[in-house]
């Protein structure tokens, strides 16, 4: 069986969007659809209605002021992702109502649920740390959070004695 994708591999430096001036969600997941339109050739239009129809399910911010608005989306070859530091948090509907300025947006294949649960488990474990959350802060290029991301994944797998997470 295949490994699973990291976030780590799917978020080079052109994922990486940082400042991004966005008044809230609807102009957030605009943004965010024609950054994907960009990088994986999959219409903008597809991209927001994906994203929207996953949010009418119920909010994607998961609290701390970090959300994952992710969709399964036809004809998508691959996962693909992109983390985007807001310019200003915004109201996102956040467990902790606490306004959202981290974003990992993702985006997968529709045959991908093992994928797609991988990686939501991965944003969840990396922003449920204190530290990382701080360090991403500190972060003042893309070529920075590249690394932290990078790096948490370096040591997760040695802490696993080199296993695979999943």
């Amino acid at each position: 069986m295949p490994t699973q994708p990291s976030l780590a591999q799917l978020l080079p430096a052109s994922h990486v969007l940082l400042g991004l001036p966005v008044a809230d969600r609807e102009q957030l997941f605009a943004q965010l659809s024609r950054s994907f339109e960009t990088l994986c050739h999959v219409p903008a239009e597809v991209v927001t209605a994906g994203l929207t129809a996953r949010e009418a399910l119920g909010s994607t911010g998961l609290g701390r002021g970090v959300a994952v608005p992710h969709g399964h989306i036809e004809n998508l070859a691959q996962p693909v992702a992109i983390y985007a530091r807001l310019a200003e948090p915004i109201a996102f509907d956040a467990p902790d109502a606490q306004p959202v300025g981290d974003i990992v947006a993702l985006l997968v294949p529709q045959w991908a649920d093992s994928a797609h649960l991988h990686l939501l488990a991965e944003v969840a474990q990396c922003f449920c740390d204190h530290h990382f959350r701080e360090r991403l802060h500190e972060c003042e290029d893309a070529a920075a959070v590249c690394r932290l991301f990078d790096g948490r994944e370096t040591l997760e797998h040695a802490a696993r004695g080199g296993r695979p997470l999943l």
